[in-house]
């Protein structure tokens, strides 16, 4: 009897043992599994930084625990040099990516990933601008293609916001020099890849409204706050493929970008993340009246017209209302797995 209560004894204190030992080396390999990663969205107005700890065992963000950006106005810097990047603009991005890299490392960050975007696929000197601001700030930086930026930015939102796969969702990205309208069926990503959008919208509105006056259209006025509707509105019917068409109208539409999330939504509610055309359509008569130095901050410049562009949309689009989300590219961005 004592016998049997001794190897009752053992064995169990082996199975103790075991379940600890096994314990501990799947805490263990959880925490390996664990790192902080920085994401850098390198677009044609702003320069977007995003960190989170990510678990590389399962591709899935833990916790998005910083973001931050930096005003960059590579795209308007192609207007003004004639379709090239001008040294300060080059020396600025270094500047402003330098300071968001650093705070990044204080942070605890060990893997660094970088995108760019529209402005650099058209700069004349768009390759040879990235290679010098990668070899100064000793990250490697892409620059995709827009098929991709639609995709990474359909990700981004999905972590964000996680709908079903079988939930009818578009998700549209304005950003300075391009826009993309993308949804996914039966497991295919379709989109309407654009080149009208923040910057560019504004640089069209001063050359047909304003018989190319350069820099800002501000205070825009209640006659072609209205023309510029019209103009948004002309474009997206005669531009935004079919399907997109079609598919928007039963469709939730979730916006990304600084366009959607800043510069429209701040201006027109007060609290809360979702706009309608009303809404729009209130602020824009509002804000119409209004300079430079009464808009405020580093993107005046192009405020009121984003409200026209986007309200334009809506309007040709049969879009009730739009549901903003604080996304960019960079949250698609750490679940690439090509790109760590």
């Amino acid at each position: 009897m004592l016998e049997r209560k001794h190897l009752f004894i053992r064995s169990s204190f082996l199975l103790l043992l075991l379940f600890t030992l096994t314990s501990c080396g799947s805490l263990t390999k959880s925490k390996n599994c664990l790192v902080k990663r920085a994401a850098f969205d390198i677009g044609s107005g702003s320069t977007k930084m995003t960190l989170a700890k990510v678990n590389t065992c399962t591709n899935k963000i833990v916790e998005v625990f910083f973001e931050d950006q930096a005003a960059v106005s590579y795209k308007q810097s192609l207007y003004d040099n004639k379709n090239s990047f001008n040294k300060e603009i080059i020396s600025q991005g270094i500047s402003e990516l330098k300071e968001l890299k650093q705070t990044a490392v204080e942070l605890g960050v060990t893997e660094f990933s970088a995108l760019a975007t529209q402005a650099f696929r058209e700069a004349t000197n768009g390759e040879s601008s990235l290679e010098k601001i990668s070899e100064e700030i000793d990250i490697e930086i892409r620059i995709i293609n827009q098929e991709l930026e639609a995709r990474f930015g359909y990700l981004g939102a999905k972590v964000k916001h996680p709908f079903a796969d079988d939930e009818k969702i578009l998700v549209w990205d304005i950003g300075g020099g391009s826009m993309q309208m993308t949804f996914v069926e039966d497991g295919k990503y379709h989109t309407y890849l654009g080149n009208l959008a923040s910057v560019s919208f504004k640089e069209s509105v001063l050359k047909n409204l304003y018989k190319g006056k350069k820099g800002s259209p501000n205070p825009l006025g209640k006659t072609r706050a209205k023309q510029a509707r019209v103009l948004a509105r002309f474009f997206a019917k005669g531009n935004v493929d079919k399907e997109v068409q079609e598919y928007i109208k039963t469709a939730r539409v979730f916006g990304i970008g600084g366009v959607h999330y800043y510069s429209v939504k701040n201006q027109a509610l007060e609290k809360g993340h979702i706009y309608n055309q009303t809404q729009l359509r209130i602020a824009l008569n509002k804000r119409s009246k209004l300079n430079d130095k009464k808009i405020g901050g580093k993107f005046a410049a192009t405020d009121v017209t984003n409200i026209a562009l986007v309200l334009g949309f809506m309007e040709a689009l049969g879009i009730r209302k739009v549901e903003a989300l604080k996304v960019n590219m960079s949250h698609g961005l750490f679940l690439d797995k090509a790109s760590w």
